[in-house]
């Protein structure tokens, strides 16, 4: 099976969920490709990825103590695994005034809408954060 998940949000709940699903998906081996947008974008490239600021009623400081990995260790890991590829998107990443080469290298490919497109027509499931 082939999940895409497309991520917009950078909010401490939607980094969680696209980092639990795509790690848990690529474990059970599927194949993932995560596309980050925007706020997702940003967070994962400026290292905002593991940031602990959820809004209530989580508290981080229960995360803390619940000894939960950094999120971007789930996508690592993924990653390494070799079932998941992590997408940035050109248009996003020049509106937030990224550097194109400093994002390179903390993605897989950084691709327009025709890649897109193309992964949503690959894709058996696909989920939008």
């Amino acid at each position: 099976m082939r999940l895409l998940i497309l991520a917009h949000g950078a909010e401490w709940d939607r980094r969680y969920q696209v980092s639990a699903l795509a790690s848990t998906a690529a474990a059970a081996g599927d194949r993932v490709d995560l596309a980050l947008f925007f706020g997702a974008l940003d967070a994962w490239a400026r290292g905002g990825w593991d940031r602990l600021d959820p809004a209530p009623p989580v508290d981080p400081n229960r995360l803390v103590g619940l000894d939960f990995p950094p999120l971007s260790h789930l996508l690592d890991t993924a990653r390494a695994s070799g079932q998941l590829r992590l997408y940035a998107c050109s248009a996003s990443a020049r509106i937030l005034g990224l550097d194109p080469c400093e994002l390179q290298s903390k993605v897989d490919a950084v691709c327009g809408w025709q890649t897109f497109a193309r992964l949503i027509a690959e894709a058996d499931r696909m989920v939008t954060f």
